[in-house]
């Protein structure tokens, strides 16, 4: 499958390129804020999953497969080895590509999600998705207030309200929701075949200080996937890390993408000798668990029009400098370049 991805070329010189995987419902754009200021030191790349965004549709939706898709991705490109970060259903995709293509995988970091199974608080939403009718909606806003009826909570209306796109002057729906109900079994759990596997590639797993994705009895099996794996926990974060402290995580992210061979981002390895805005507090006791304290110094400003919970929406691309501007980024970091899409 040939899938629809943004492409940040980079300003640096830091190797493999990056990979963003978004979640469930998600899309390419809710990266834009993330892979903007990453790419002033590397190619990033932001990519639309099958059944999600301008990628295609397809009633099988497996993570066995999704991988082979990422593969195929990376072969059109010509990329041999990628640094592969992805959020939520996307970190499961990330985490089937490493286990299956260690030798292409420079690094993992994973946000957010186990590889174990979850239960179902999603099979609602595409029921409740499926039940608009768009045709009597002449705006968003009128979509919204029919969702309003079945999805009582504003920043889930805003995420699936993402998915909407005028075609031939009417909403439409971007995603594959019958692709995606049909596969939610195995959306929620994770590839059967691989759970007897494991992989030398440097993890990184980033859990939300203030979510139950990533719990301690999960550890013992990302460990066993994963034996060179840190789990780190990023302060004052819920499930979305990047809509709820997204500066912290572009300081975490680029610091894993410069880290040393043991994975482990250079805030977390010595706070003797470096005291940067996500400094390693290491209150957690559990060995090899870290937290990383929120860049404090980032003030978010969203642009006009965009949920400052929800992520950006299509109209994030407004700017070079994402969504949200944060002040006491670097300016390095902020003036990077537009994407192009493939």
């Amino acid at each position: 499958m040939k899938l629809s991805c943004r492409d940040y070329p980079g300003g640096g010189d830091a190797g493999a390129p990056l990979v963003l995987l978004h979640g469930l419902f998600g899309s390419a754009a809710q990266w834009h804020h993330i892979a903007a200021p990453l790419s002033a030191c590397s190619r990033v790349l932001a990519v639309d999953l099958r059944n999600h965004g301008a990628s295609p549709h397809a009633d099988a939706m497996g993570y066995q497969e999704m991988a082979e898709d990422l593969r195929e991705l990376l072969d059109a490109l010509g990329i041999a080895r990628a640094r592969i970060a992805g959020h939520s259903m996307g970190g499961k995709v990330a985490m089937a590509f490493a286990l299956l293509h260690p030798q292409r995988t420079e690094a993992l970091a994973v946000l957010d999600i186990a590889p174990v199974a979850y239960h179902d608080h999603f099979s609602a939403l595409v029921c409740a998705a499926l039940r608009l009718d768009l045709a009597a909606a002449r705006s968003r806003e009128d979509a919204g207030r029919q969702l309003e009826r079945f999805v009582p909570s504003a920043r889930l209306r805003a995420m699936l309200l993402q998915n909407l796109a005028w075609r031939d002057g009417h909403l439409a729906w971007r995603i594959h929701w019958l692709g995606i109900g049909g596969s939610m079994p195995q959306l929620l759990g994770f590839a059967p075949g691989l759970l007897r596997s494991s992989s030398a590639v440097q993890a990184l797993f980033v859990r939300g200080e203030a979510s139950d994705y990533v719990l301690p009895r999960h550890e013992d099996t990302i460990r066993r996937l994963f034996p060179r794996s840190r789990i780190v926990e990023l302060a004052q974060a819920g499930h979305w890390l990047h809509a709820d402290q997204p500066a912290a995580l572009v300081q975490l992210l680029a610091e894993w993408m410069e880290g040393p061979a043991t994975g482990v981002p250079p805030a977390c390895l010595s706070d003797q000798h470096r005291q940067p805005p996500g400094r390693c507090l290491n209150p957690v006791r559990a060995p090899e668990v870290y937290h990383v304290q929120a860049w404090n110094g980032c003030r978010s400003q969203p642009a006009a029009g965009v949920s400052p919970h929800a992520g950006p929406t299509s109209a994030d691309e407004r700017g070079a400098n994402g969504d949200r501007r944060c002040h006491g980024t670097p300016r390095s970091l902020l003036t990077a370049p537009r994407p192009t899409s493939r």
